[in-house]
């Protein structure tokens, strides 16, 4: 059975194509950049002007940098190098810390438009090779152009263009691996997790995790199958990420993918959050709902149990980070002394996997309650069913979702994968909706 039609192909250009590369032609404001995204322009131009992966800014300027992956600043360094009106552009951009009076960045954004078009096109496959159903799989691709993510991701410099493709593609692979078991579907499982990492280092931890769920299925296993998939996964993952530790080793003495001190500071802004009384945790269950959750805290509850659970300054985000930042600095033991003991005293504790819940959930609310709900429900029916497959391709988007809520400020930003699971979810329940409609009205 063909998983595109020649007719599905040109309706999927024509439809979501379109739809995406047309959207630039109603943007016109110049992007602003506010943070990441000025950093990952400030690599590529450096790179594109000197070969150099570094800042333009900061105490080491123009040396080689370390605190971010390499492979969303090399695309557009790559797309610098073919077009020179829009690396003009970039390196004008760079100047004025903002594109107003720069030109367009028109070219980048239609190839983001572009991975945007990739994506929605693994998301049908995910949900036909899932359900079988063409139209469930219609319809998931739909729910997510619908949801304009993908457009909101083309028209800014930030990793996400990069990440959902890729972890469609991850999911895809998992998918295929559960149905067919096929060696080379690790290989393709194995290169999309190397991807990931050369985009955001901290998906080095979801290689850790595969291969902590290998090794448990190698040795309860205890056949020969089981342990050639764990070498297969863990040797192509090192080839694919090998270019990058051999640079680091030589600029900075240190196979690592990432010798920074930025996840300290992402890991300081996180435990801050433990200082959350726990009147304040049970608030943070109703403030952190999607749209309304705030509003109705403050309707609610005292203004003690909710004031410091925002972004403004005051609040555990800013104010716990300052200080951790402070003892970083005064400590004579230096950043690793401060990291050793957030981890001891800090992420070690019983109060840190509690307040992680409602940060995970904070980070869950892509498309309001519906999409948690939704796959909520199908989860624990196809659980019921013993049918395993759902759960088996959400356990690597659960773990990024666990991470990020125990090791960061947890934002849906950082979550977006989950909208892979809730476009297959919501487009089950329409499709199963719309075929009781269509029985009733027939009879």
């Amino acid at each position: 059975m063909a998983l595109l039609r020649r007719y599905e192909i040109l309706i999927f250009l024509l439809v979501f194509g379109v739809g995406l590369l047309t959207w630039q032609k109603y943007d016109t404001e110049a992007p602003i950049f506010k943070g990441d995204d000025f950093r990952y322009l400030s690599y590529a131009s450096l790179l594109y002007e000197h070969g150099t992966f570094g800042l333009t800014f900061g105490k080491d300027k123009g040396e080689p940098g370390k605190a971010n992956a390499p492979l969303y600043p090399a695309l557009i360094a790559g797309v610098m190098y073919l077009d020179k009106s829009f690396a003009d552009n970039i390196l004008c951009a760079i100047e004025n810390r903002g594109g107003e009076g720069c030109g367009d960045f028109d070219i980048f954004f239609t190839l983001q438009a572009l991975l945007g078009l990739l994506s929605l096109l693994l998301i049908y496959l995910i949900a036909f090779k899932y359900s079988g159903n063409r139209i469930i799989a219609w319809i998931a691709s739909a729910l997510v152009f619908a949801s304009g993510i993908l457009i909101e991701f083309s028209g800014i410099f930030m990793t996400e263009i990069l990440i959902f493709p890729a972890s469609c593609a991850l999911v895809l692979f998992c998918l295929l691996f559960y149905q067919q078991k096929k060696l080379m579907w690790i290989f393709s499982i194995a290169v999309s997790l190397g991807f990931l990492t050369l985009t955001r280092p901290s998906y080095l931890y979801l290689f850790y995790g595969f291969v902590i769920f290998f090794g448990v299925l190698a040795v309860y296993l205890r056949d020969k199958a089981s342990l050639i998939r764990l070498a297969v996964l863990v040797a192509v993952f090192i080839v694919s990420v090998m270019p990058w530790a051999i640079r680091n080793k030589i600029h900075f003495d240190s196979f690592a993918l990432n010798t920074s001190n930025y996840g300290r500071i992402i890991l300081a802004q996180r435990v801050s959050y433990n200082d959350m009384s726990w009147p304040e945790v049970g608030v943070s269950f109703v403030y952190w709902l999607p749209q309304f959750g705030d509003s109705l805290a403050e309707r609610v509850f005292p203004e003690k149990y909710y004031n410091r659970l925002g972004w403004d300054q005051g609040t555990y985000y800013t104010e716990g980070y300052a200080a951790v930042s402070k003892e970083m600095r005064e400590n004579p033991n230096g950043e690793k002394e401060a990291m050793r003991r957030m981890i001891l005293e800090d992420v070690l504790s019983f109060k840190h996997v509690i307040v992680s819940i409602p940060l995970a959930l904070r980070g869950m609310y892509h498309w309001g309650l519906f999409g948690v709900v939704a796959f909520s429900a199908l989860l624990f029916q196809t659980l019921y069913r013993k049918d395993y497959t759902l759960l088996v391709i959400s356990l690597p988007i659960f773990f990024m979702v666990a991470f990020h809520a125990g090791l960061s400020v947890s934002i849906a930003r950082y979550n977006v994968p989950l909208v892979i699971l809730y476009a297959l979810s919501l487009s089950w329940y329409i499709t199963l909706l719309g075929q009781k409609i269509v029985k009733k009205a027939r009879s």
